[in-house]
C-alpha cells in the first residue's frame, strides 16, 4: 500500500521531494511518483513539509498537524544563549500543582523532539501521587543500600592491593557510602532522590532500537527547556534512572511495557529558590581540525 500521493495537478515537477527522499519518489520524464509504504518510509513527513504548491498528502501523518513557518518564531541568538544559561537544576519547589494544562502541553512537545532514524519510541510515565513519588524515592535508596556492603569489601580488597588512590577506589566509595548517607536522610524527613517535587516524569524507550538513550534525553531536555516558557524549573535525576534498569522491586513497580528501559529522569514544579545570575563553566575542551 503506498501512503502517499503527489497531486499531479498541483505538482511543478520542482524535484525537492525526490531530492530529499529517493526511497520514497522519482521523477521519470518530469511527473513525480511516490511509493511510500513500511519498507522505505520512516514517516519523517518532510516531503510535505518540503512541497511549495502542496502537492502531496501523507496518508500516516495528520495532515492538518503540518503548520506554517512563522519568520516571528526565529529566536535573538544571543537572548536565546541566555536563556540556555540561566536554566538551573531545581531541588527546591513550591507545594503547588502543575496544572493539567502545562502537562499537557510538555507531553505534546515531547513528539517533536528528534529521534534516531526517526523511531519515535520515546514513552513517558508522569506522577504527580506523592505516596508513588514517595514509593520510588525509597525503593531507590534501598537498591543503593544493597550496594554498600559489597562496595566495602571491593575497598578492602583494593586497600589491600595498596590501590587507595585509583578512579575504581574513589567510584566504589562513593557508592558505599550514598546508600548510607540516602538513609540518614530518609530518617531525618527528607527525600534525597525525588525531593517530593510535584511531579516526576520517567523517559523510557525500548532499548533495542536507534539511539534510545539520546532519543530520551533529547525529549526530557525539550520538555525541561520548554516548561522554563511556562514559569516551571527541573532537575535530572541519574540516581533513579541507574535504579530503575537494575533493580527489580523498582521495576515492578514502575511496571514499563516489556523490554523498556527508563533513559532519562525529570523532577518538575514551580521553582522555591530564583538565581539572580548565570553561572560560571569550564570551556569545552576542543580539537579543530
Amino acid at each position: 500500500m503506498n501512503w502517499v500521493t503527489v497531486d499531479q495537478e498541483k505538482c511543478t515537477g520542482c524535484g525537492l521531494c525526490v531530492m530529499r527522499c529517493i526511497r520514497c519518489f522519482s521523477d521519470k520524464d518530469g511527473e513525480i511518483n511516490a511509493n511510500a509504504n513500511v519498507d522505505n518510509c520512516n514517516l519523517c513527513g518532510h516531503c510535505v513539509a518540503l512541497c511549495p504548491v502542496e502537492a502531496i498528502a501523507h496518508k500516516k501523518m495528520d495532515m492538518d498537524n503540518f503548520t506554517e513557518y512563522h519568520e516571528c518564531a526565529s529566536i535573538d541568538t544571543d537572548i536565546f544563549i541566555q536563556f540556555l544559561r540561566e536554566r538551573r537544576s531545581h531541588r527546591h519547589f513550591e507545594d503547588r500543582p502543575i496544572s493539567q494544562e502545562a502537562l499537557d502541553t510538555l507531553v505534546d512537545v515531547c513528539r517533536y523532539a528528534p529521534t534516531g532514524s526517526n523511531v519515535q519510541s520515546v514513552k513517558l510515565v508522569i506522577t504527580q501521587d506523592q505516596e508513588k513519588i514517595k514509593k520510588y524515592s525509597d525503593l531507590t535508596i534501598d537498591y543503593f543500600m544493597t550496594l554498600s556492603e559489597p562496595s566495602r569489601e571491593r575497598l578492602q580488597a583494593l586497600e589491600a592491593e595498596g590501590k587507595q588512590d585509583t578512579e575504581e577506589y574513589a567510584i566504589v566509595k562513593r557508592t558505599m557510602e550514598r546508600g548510607e548517607l540516602f538513609d540518614l536522610a530518609r530518617k531525618a524527613g527528607m527525600d534525597p532522590i525525588l525531593y517530593r517535587a510535584p511531579a516526576v516524569m520517567f523517559f523510557h524507550s525500548a532499548s533495542l532500537t536507534s539511539t534510545p538513550k539520546d532519543n530520551c534525553v533529547i525529549a526530557s531536555t525539550t520538555v525541561a527547556l520548554t516548561a522554563r516558557t511556562l514559569g516551571l524549573e527541573a532537575c535530572y535525576i541519574g540516581l533513579i534512572e541507574f535504579a530503575a534498569n537494575n533493580y527489580p522491586p523498582l521495576q515492578a513497580k514502575l511496571g514499563l511495557p516489556k523490554d523498556n528501559k527508563v533513559f532519562s529522569v525529570i523532577v518538575l514544579g514551580y521553582p522555591k529558590l530564583q538565581f539572580l545570575r548565570a553561572v560560571d563553566r569550564v570551556p569545552i575542551t576542543v580539537r579543530w581540525e
